[in-house]
């Protein structure tokens, strides 16, 4: 097992705020760290640089980091993703062990769309159906590597990948996995969503200034009020499908 952090020189200012947060709040990681960049290094000890030169396209790019990894499995994280609550190591561990031991291909660690929906209400991971929008999310999950592999195609952008490859999924034997919708308040894995379009969403931006990291944030704008509104609109739509138990298709 391996955390592979996406990420490329672009994205740099990101580095900091990203380790700092992740250290602080997951000091007993068991797992090596690869950061997936273009040409520079950072400088943590704890992190293994993956330098894969030029910018190509994010799948491509994505292709070429995990061919340096040997591990087979990963749990695959994109730099704008902030950890912002304690991470329960024998309690992912058990998750973790728990979807391989039922042919996962990816199982989803985070609280977002979609949510399994399942009818025993002690079940800690739960299948998405085939079909579903965003059943690959590029979010924070395990994947086995093989499985990932199969799913990316050169040329593709990260929408395109949860988008199509959402739909390469449903021709694979494997599972995919995420949390149960009555297990949201409790995920094995606790973020805050950093970026859209290049841009600090407001939440994040008020999260690393409590978390004392206002210094790191100075080179991004604030997003608009209006793609603020947008995004807590479109978050509404999707908890509605969750509230009533469906899924978007």
């Amino acid at each position: 097992m391996a955390i592979l952090v996406i990420s490329c020189d672009a994205y740099q200012d990101l580095w900091r705020p990203f380790f700092l947060c992740f250290f602080k709040y997951w000091p007993d990681c068991p797992y090596p760290v690869y950061l997936g960049t273009n040409h520079l290094d950072f400088p943590e000890e704890r992190v293994q640089s993956i330098k894969i030169g030029n910018d190509r396209d994010y799948s491509s790019n994505l292709q070429g980091m995990l061919g340096r990894i040997e591990q087979d499995w990963i749990i695959l994280w994109l730099e704008d993703r902030f950890l912002s609550a304690p991470v329960d190591t024998g309690r992912l561990r058990g998750l973790i062990q728990h979807a391989q031991d039922n042919k996962a291909g990816y199982f989803k660690l985070i609280a977002n769309y979609p949510l399994a929906q399942v009818a025993d209400s002690s079940l800690q991971i739960g299948e998405i159906p085939k079909g579903v929008r965003y059943r690959v999310s590029m979010t924070v999950a395990l994947w086995q590597k093989k499985v990932l592999s199969r799913i990316l195609r050169s040329g593709e952008t990260v929408w395109d990948i949860e988008r199509k490859g959402s739909i390469r999924a449903d021709e694979l034997d494997e599972k995919f996995y995420c949390i149960p919708s009555g297990k949201k308040d409790n995920p094995p894995i606790e973020n805050i969503h950093g970026i859209v379009k290049g841009k600090w969403i407001r939440g994040a931006y008020h999260f690393l200034c409590r978390e004392g990291l206002q210094n790191c944030m100075e080179k991004r704008p604030l997003e608009s009020i209006w793609s603020f509104l947008y995004g807590k609109a479109y978050t509404f739509r999707l908890s509605v499908y969750d509230k009533f138990g469906l899924y978007w298709r």
